[in-house]
């Protein structure tokens, strides 16, 4: 009996060995991570000009230029291009769309009228957006606080 119990034994042990190497193997061999898509920011701060009971509050200027910051993990393992989009009023206007080559891509959004509008970012089927508002502008110059958006203060 001792002799069956060490066999029984014996094959429990190679069948979880040969189970954990399986596995190991499969990790080992499997193919690098997608590239992932973590979001849509904006790196400009928004519009100066709000004031004391002024509802524009994180409010950015049409006419303005803002930076915006969409990161990209691994982006050398992008298999389409990268779109930025900005829609408003039913209209989009693309602006990026190439494959990443940085893990952090810095396109510039200029909004042309006042509204409500959508920032998306897709990349290999995957979508980030943000909303945001945007209220009238004016682009100061660079040697004024950094070249910053004055923002009409809507009351």
């Amino acid at each position: 009996m001792s002799i069956q119990r060490a066999r029984n034994s014996f094959r429990i042990v190679w069948a979880a060995t040969a189970f954990v190497a399986t596995a190991v193997a499969g990790i080992a061999l499997a193919s690098p991570a997608d590239a992932a898509l973590r979001g849509v920011a904006i790196g400009t701060p928004a519009g100066y000009g709000s004031s004391a009971g002024s509802t524009n509050y994180d409010v950015y200027g049409a006419g303005c230029a803002y930076k915006l910051d969409i990161i990209v993990d691994s982006p050398k393992t992008a298999k389409s291009k990268l779109k930025v989009a900005s829609t408003t009023n039913g209209k989009t206007v693309t602006i990026y769309n190439q494959k990443p080559a940085t893990v952090a891509v810095t396109p510039t959004w200029r909004p042309a009228t006042p509204g409500r509008y959508v920032l998306a970012a897709t990349l290999d089927g995957v979508t980030k957006q943000r909303t945001v508002d945007v209220g009238t502008g004016v682009q100061l110059p660079w040697f004024i606080r950094g070249g910053a958006c004055f923002v009409v203060p809507i009351y």
